[in-house]
């Protein structure tokens, strides 16, 4: 790994840090092979409780841009001192569409809000493909900055992946809307956007915050609420979740529980959109 450090230092590659790999995923659909790209959340693994390594400090040190989020991750405040260079927050790009709050009304959902505040968003913004776009269309004006000569492979490489963001988007929106049943329910609160921005209908979560069980008088209403919209399936991301929990539900209700992947394992940024949209659409149908 330290080789390939070397080797972007020598031919002057930009080097491109983000905390976490959907991010990469997206930039390296612009840049291809004219950057070395790295993140270093693994993406089988939650954000909210990873701890940074040195190897993480070596990479930021030699980075061009480093990309985090600023809300959900672990504390980066230390890792931010070792960025010489530009550091890009997603809460100070302009037009992203961020969801500051819990949106259900359940008073025993008080305790873990998202409350309004620049850093107290629901990170997982990508989510919804409008706001991948632009974030596409800023990542790649910082990258042409410093590569000037790349400047129309970029902006190609740009439109072709918004283009194939806009018709990917248009197929499964279409797709979810024929459905008579959109009613979601998941382990996690972490589908705010997918389910906002395909016309999903979020009913409620069973884990009330990071890490923090379910109430036995939550437990009961989830259930009633499955009784009531008729579930037939709880998603979970497979980076949170408590088993126990699900099989409590599954016992008393029946359903069928589905593990969606938010961060793409093995997957690039489209195929982890086409796993989770096509694992929602099939079990909703």
């Amino acid at each position: 790994m330290f080789f390939l450090f070397i080797s972007s230092i020598t031919y002057g590659k930009p080097l491109i840090v983000t905390t976490i790999k959907p991010l990469a995923d997206i930039i390296n659909e612009i840049t291809g092979e004219r950057a070395e790209v790295y993140y270093l959340i693994p993406p089988d693994r939650s954000i909210h409780f990873y701890e940074f390594k040195a190897s993480d400090i070596k990479k930021l040190y030699n980075s061009d841009i480093f990309v985090y989020i600023g809300s959900g991750e672990p504390n980066i405040d230390g890792l931010l001192s070792n960025v010489k260079n530009k550091k890009i927050k997603i809460s100070e790009i302009d037009n992203i569409k961020l969801i500051y709050k819990f949106e259900f009304l359940h008073t025993d959902h008080e305790d873990h809000h998202h409350h309004s505040g620049k850093e107290n968003f629901h990170p997982l913004f990508y989510l919804d493909p409008e706001n991948s776009k632009i974030f596409a269309e800023y990542i790649t004006k910082e990258i042409i900055k410093l590569d000037k000569s790349g400047k129309n492979y970029y902006l190609k490489r740009k439109q072709k992946f918004i283009s194939r963001l806009t018709e990917f988007t248009d197929k499964w929106r279409k797709k979810i809307k024929s459905l008579d049943n959109k009613n979601f329910i998941s382990y996690h609160y972490s589908w705010p956007y997918l389910t906002k921005s395909f016309g999903l209908n979020y009913i409620d979560v069973i884990e009330l915050g990071h890490g923090r069980e379910p109430t036995p008088k939550h437990l009961l209403e989830v259930i009633k609420k499955i009784k009531k919209y008729k579930i037939k399936t709880v998603f979970s991301a497979k980076q949170f979740y408590n088993r126990k929990y699900l099989d409590i539900l599954s016992k008393e209700t029946g359903v069928k529980i589905v593990l969606l992947d938010p961060f793409g394992i093995n997957m690039d940024f489209f195929g982890m959109m086409e796993f989770n949209l096509k694992n929602i659409f099939t079990n909703l149908k």
